[in-house]
């Protein structure tokens, strides 16, 4: 197959259908399939991997003339690439399967009246619709399906994917995934209402998600009742949302939200600098100097991740202020909680992020700028309860964050430890250190119990009464706290660490369980440096201690007090 012959046809749609090239063009799986063969070919032993055959991946240039001639009306015949007998029209969708063979070629024929695709097993016949159109759905033709309004005639936002091989951001080429006509109706009026309610609450983030998101990968990922949803986007494949289903049009529009600054981020970090990238002496890049905690994360993330979290995120925490002053009832609690973690949230990140020596001059005008937005918040009233379970789940992310990636260095915790057994006042706490330890993360269930609570209120005591009967011990416990039942949620964390000794959210939660004038100043350390607790904790039990402190008493002792 000879590129010169594609070319030649791409130049000659370009003179006669030039919107019909740029339809194709602006498909995000081409940008993904140019860059990982740009890759494979400029650096084959870098670990970019691919399942495609070197010929397979260079052949769907042809695909690409391919569809530009096929939308423009333009008579050509071309060999293509077939995977599993599937062949690739980017921009337009997949025909087939035409073949049996998982690599094989097949030949498209464009005409004034469409084209057809032929392989060994078979054909497939594409009817052209109108100039620049992706013709309607036939027999073996799976057409990328643009998301309508709820008329159902209205074009409202981008397409829906769910054929192109290069559409998943880590395995590729992927074959196409089936969805029956109810379940793309769930997600067409899903995602329309989002659209529709961006448009009518948050005009600028309607105006950068159209302008930002041209496809929306749907993707499986089993959520918790209004939990959370698994989305994503990629530099490689720049206008391209993966996202699994949202609870409702509300988090669906906030979702959306959060992958459009993404993709805004993305745009902007291509033509500034914002962060310097620190490289080794022999110029290649080197890991970033510091890792931080990005309180929306379970993980450490480098200054980059942090800078594309906190710059998301503040757009979502705009949508959510906006989305208080449209409703009201259990969708108002929703919202005050949802904007109150945000603010605070971002208020941390951002201080993190002014500190680090890795942002360039643009780098912290730019996060002054976003800094000033999340301090005007400060004076936004919220309602007592989101606003007490809003604190409650930023202080149990922060605390549980610590015990895991931070740690005393082992000659520190000896020495408190022999000075616990010699009955000695603690010496002075030194600094932690960081130790990412990403095996003892789990998901965070305080959050959607309380994401329950405020949207479900109902649901809420249904999924408490199945922890209980069910003997969940950590729904059960969390339930509680979320529930303000302050003793039931003590007891539920105590019987967490009896099942778990060694696990510091039971403890963590137990602390904050506590209500305000039952505090100590041991509970104040115990939730402010656990890691310092559990690094005596862990020594003391490598030195045979046979007394078995309990985490507030070793919290109370380094806090000064021995009691």
């Amino acid at each position: 197959m000879s590129a010169r012959t594609a070319w030649q046809l791409l130049s000659t749609v370009q003179e006669r259908a030039p919107e019909a090239l740029e339809s194709v063009l602006a498909d995000p799986t081409v940008m993904a399939w140019a860059l990982r063969l740009s890759r494979r070919l400029g650096r084959p032993a870098d670990g970019t991997s691919s399942a495609a055959p070197l010929w397979a991946d260079l052949g769907q240039f042809h695909a690409l003339a391919a569809a530009a001639a096929l939308l423009a009306g333009v008579p050509c015949a071309l060999r293509v690439p077939a995977h599993r007998g599937m062949v690739w029209l980017p921009g337009a969708g997949m025909a087939g399967p035409v073949a049996r063979r998982r690599w094989s070629e097949a030949e498209i024929r464009v005409d004034a009246e469409g084209a057809v695709v032929r392989g060994e097993r078979g054909n497939v016949s594409l009817h052209r619709a109108r100039p620049a159109r992706v013709p309607e759905r036939a027999p073996g033709w799976f057409p990328l399906r643009r998301l309508r309004a709820a008329d159902g005639v209205t074009e409202c936002g981008p397409w829906l994917d769910m054929v192109s091989p290069y559409r998943d951001f880590t395995r590729y080429p992927r074959s196409p995934d089936r969805m029956d006509d109810r379940r793309f109706r769930v997600w067409e009026t899903r995602l329309a209402d989002a659209y529709a309610l961006l448009d009518r609450e948050s005009p600028a983030e309607a105006t950068a998600l159209g302008a930002m998101v041209r496809a929306l990968v749907p993707r499986s990922f089993s959520t918790a009742e209004g939990g959370l949803v698994a989305s994503a986007s990629s530099l490689d494949a720049f206008g391209l949302v993966t996202l699994s289903l949202p609870h409702d049009e509300t988090q669906t529009a906030a979702i959306l939200v959060h992958e459009t600054r993404h993709q805004q981020l993305n745009a902007l970090l291509s033509l500034v600098k914002l962060v310097r990238i620190p490289v080794d002496a022999d110029g290649t890049p080197a890991a970033q100097r510091r890792l931080h905690f990005a309180p929306w994360r379970s993980d450490p993330r480098p200054v980059r991740g942090l800078l594309h979290g906190v710059f998301a995120f503040a757009g979502v925490g705009r949508f959510w202020l906006a989305h208080r002053g449209h409703v009201t009832g259990t969708e108002a609690q929703r919202a005050d909680f949802e904007f109150a973690v945000l603010r605070e949230q971002l208020g941390e990140a951002v201080a993190a992020l002014l500190g680090d020596e890795d942002l360039t001059e643009e780098g912290r005008l730019f996060v002054g700028e976003v800094a000033r937005t999340v301090a005007a918040w400060e004076g936004e009233d919220v309602a007592a309860a989101p606003a007490a379970l809003a604190r409650h789940h930023c202080a149990l992310r922060r605390a549980v964050w610590r015990a895991r990636h931070l740690e005393l260095p082992a000659s520190v915790a000896d020495r408190f430890a022999r000075a616990w057994t010699a009955g000695a006042a603690a010496p002075e706490l030194p600094p932690s250190t960081l130790r990412p330890r990403p095996e003892l993360i789990r998901p965070d269930t305080f959050g959607s119990l309380a994401r329950l609570r405020l949207s479900a209120p109902t649901a809420f005591t249904r999924r408490r009464r199945r922890a209980d009967s069910a003997g969940e011990f950590v729904l059960r416990a969390g339930a509680a706290a979320v529930a303000g039942d302050a003793e039931e949620a003590v007891r539920g964390y105590a019987r967490w660490a009896a099942r778990d000794p060694s696990d510091p959210e039971a403890w963590i939660g137990a602390a904050l369980a506590l209500p305000d004038p039952d505090r100590s100043a041991g509970t104040a350390l115990l939730l402010e440096r656990p890691e310092a607790v559990r690094g005596v904790l862990r020594a003391l039990e490598a030195a045979g201690d046979s007394r078995c402190p309990a985490p507030g008493e070793i919290a109370g002792w380094l806090g000064g007090s021995r009691d």
